[in-house]
């Protein structure tokens, strides 16, 4: 038993190790760069690097990069108190986004 709980032990260690990194950027223009909010942070375990597209219709306003649950990957959503929509692009290596 002592056994498998060092095992145990061992595996979360290296799965921590090996944690995604992803830049983050609150608002991020396409002339100007990140303009608010910039620096990386570390995803937890089911979330990915996210590029968030903020849009008015089909005009681009901001986009915003940062660590996304993977069930938001591919998705588009549209809070009902906004009239924006948020179109989710995910990937899964560090710093890409």
């Amino acid at each position: 038993m002592k056994v498998f709980f060092l095992g145990l032990a061992a595996l979360l260690c290296l799965a921590g190790a090996h944690a995604l990194r992803c830049h983050v950027c609150k608002h991020k223009l396409l002339l100007f760069g990140c303009v608010q909010g910039s620096g990386e942070a570390t995803c937890g375990w089911r979330e990915r690097c996210a590029n968030i597209k903020a849009s008015l219709g089909m005009l681009p306003v901001y986009y915003r990069l940062n660590c996304t649950s993977v069930a938001n990957c591919g998705k588009v959503r549209a809070p009902d108190e906004s009239s924006l929509t948020y179109d989710y692009s995910c990937c899964n290596t560090d710093l890409c986004n």
